[in-house]
């Protein structure tokens, strides 16, 4: 156990307005503060008095909380409670040294940790094999200031400097405070021979000199009526002062508005009416748009072929459904028992193809194909559509070509979790005996659109 003297602050702005969560670092001396914070830091404690506890095994890092739980030999000091923070030192490896704030108590022996203020997770620092004192009552260094702007923390005796910045830019420039001395014993000990303070002409100062007690007390001024605080009126910068405004202060284009009138056009789907327009003082314009009303089966949409127009309430046509184009060669005709071919990729999982319309454009060529039996067959995943007749391939030659077009009669796939036609491709097959000789190509239209399975 250590006695801890004890360092009390304020932190306002130019107004004596209290600054809240600005950040305050205590270094011990020789100090650098070219950096915010600075260095070297000192061990705090918001407590006269800190406490030790060494580390036991069972110390370690939970992968499923992200959190330190560390383990004492003996019941733990009682000022550690869920959001005190302790400081950790001397052990291996060194990843579990640093200040902590407690978030779980597990048992008078464990507790649980996080990183201060961010409760951010903590990295794997390894597995913990030996030492480690457990200095409690301890501070996070830096650390920030409370609703009111007061801060305090305890430390070591000793002379100290404090660093005060913001990172809101508040504070323009960081305060330093060096050669701040912090003493031990009861608090109050020692004496103040003579503390003044001035401050700008905007403010008043009470209390001042202090030559063995007291309070500094700054107050803001009283100033005329309609004048502001603000720079020159011209020339270069210089120290603000309170003075009336001149024209240079207000903002381009600033005035009054005699009269605002408001007009909208919106297509022919839409109706419109407005109130309150004109404003020639003070009021409110408002637009009321709505829907007209359509007939059944219409949708909004762009025009059925040519070029881009404005979009209009029509039916649905062919080409508003999405296709794609596949050309068979001979080959693959020959082949469709024991290859089946592709028309329509899988769509991904969660989802099936609806086809809506199949379009078989057949090219005849030297021969036209025989036929053993089995019919030509679109399947997806366990649904299947077959032709009623395979006509189209067995009698067309060259120099003729012929068109079956048919809508996609419906099919019932097979029950599961996913069912079997969810990211299953649209194929064309045979289900047997494949065609013999021919030499004629085809092109198998499809259109079809995506619905999900679940």
């Amino acid at each position: 156990m250590s006695s801890q003297g004890r360092y009390d602050g304020r932190v306002q702005d130019i107004l004596g307005n209290a600054l809240q969560g600005a950040s305050i670092a205590v270094l011990t001396q020789p100090a650098n503060t070219t950096t915010q914070p600075g260095s070297p830091l000192a061990t705090l404690f918001n407590a006269a008095i800190s406490n030790s506890a060494s580390l036991a095994a069972g110390t370690s890092w939970s992968a499923t909380t992200q959190q330190i739980t560390f383990v004492t030999t003996a019941a733990y000091p009682s000022d550690i409670v869920v959001g005190s923070y302790v400081t950790v030192t001397g052990t291996t490896p060194t990843g579990y040294n640093g200040t902590w704030q407690v978030t779980v108590l597990n048992s008078t022996t464990s507790f649980s940790v996080t990183t201060p203020f961010t409760l951010a997770a903590i990295a794997n620092p390894g597995t913990w094999s030996s030492g480690g004192t457990i200095a409690t009552s301890a501070l996070p260094n830096p650390f920030f200031t409370d609703t009111l702007g007061n801060f305090f923390f305890y430390v070591a005796p000793a002379s100290y400097t404090v660093q005060i910045y913001d990172t809101l830019g508040r504070i323009p420039t960081p305060l330093i405070l060096a050669d701040q001395s912090v003493l031990g014993g009861a608090a109050g000990t020692g004496t103040v021979t003579s503390v003044a303070l001035t401050a700008p002409v905007e403010f008043t100062v009470g209390g001042s000199p202090i030559t063995l007690s007291g309070t500094l007390a700054i107050s803001k001024a009283n100033e005329n009526a309609n004048t502001v605080w603000a720079g020159p009126t011209s020339g270069g910068a210089a120290v603000p002062t309170f003075r009336a405004l001149v024209a240079a202060d207000i903002p381009a284009g600033t005035g009054t508005v005699s009269s605002v009138a408001f007009s909208q056009s919106v297509p022919a789907i839409f109706s419109q009416a407005t109130a309150g327009s004109p404003v020639t003082t003070s009021g409110t314009i408002s637009s009321t748009v709505a829907l007209v009303n359509q007939n059944a089966n219409l949708v909004w949409a762009g025009p059925s072929s040519g070029v881009a127009a404005t979009p209009t309430f029509r039916s649905l046509v062919a080409a508003d459904f999405p296709n794609v184009s596949t050309a068979l060669t001979s080959g693959q005709i020959l082949a469709l028992l024991g290859t089946p071919i592709t028309l329509v990729p899988a769509p991904g999982v969660g989802f099936a193809i609806m086809p809506t319309y199949i379009v078989i454009k057949f090219f005849g060529a030297g021969a036209a194909y025989t036929d053993a039996g089995g019919a030509v067959t679109f399947n997806i995943g366990s649904m299947s559509a077959a032709l009623a007749s395979n006509a189209i391939f067995l009698v067309t030659v060259s120099p003729n070509r012929r068109l079956q077009v048919f809508p996609w009669p419906g099919a019932t796939d097979t029950a599961g979790n996913p069912p079997s036609d969810d990211n299953a491709p649209l194929q064309i097959t045979k289900v047997t005996n494949n065609f013999a000789a021919g030499t004629g190509t085809a092109t198998i239209v499809v259109y079809y659109y995506v619905i999900p399975t679940t």
